[in-house]
């Protein structure tokens, strides 16, 4: 399976408007055979991020994508 990283600038690219990015990484990891469990751990990754910056969950996403 491919990295988070990856999962997440994916999800970012296809994000169509008015969805959420964490509609949109379901969809992806759904299309590579993800579990519940990847999507957890990975969106748990953006939530803390955006915490801790005080960023929306997108920007978050953004920023480990590094996009």
């Amino acid at each position: 399976m491919r990295s988070a990283r990856d999962l997440i600038a994916e999800a970012l690219g296809d994000l169509q408007k008015g969805e959420t990015i964490e509609r949109a990484l379901s969809r992806i990891l759904r299309r590579y055979g993800g579990t519940y469990e990847d999507y957890v751990r990975i969106m748990s990754d953006v939530r803390d991020l955006a915490s801790k910056e005080k960023l929306s969950n997108l920007e978050a996403a953004r920023r480990i994508a590094g996009q």
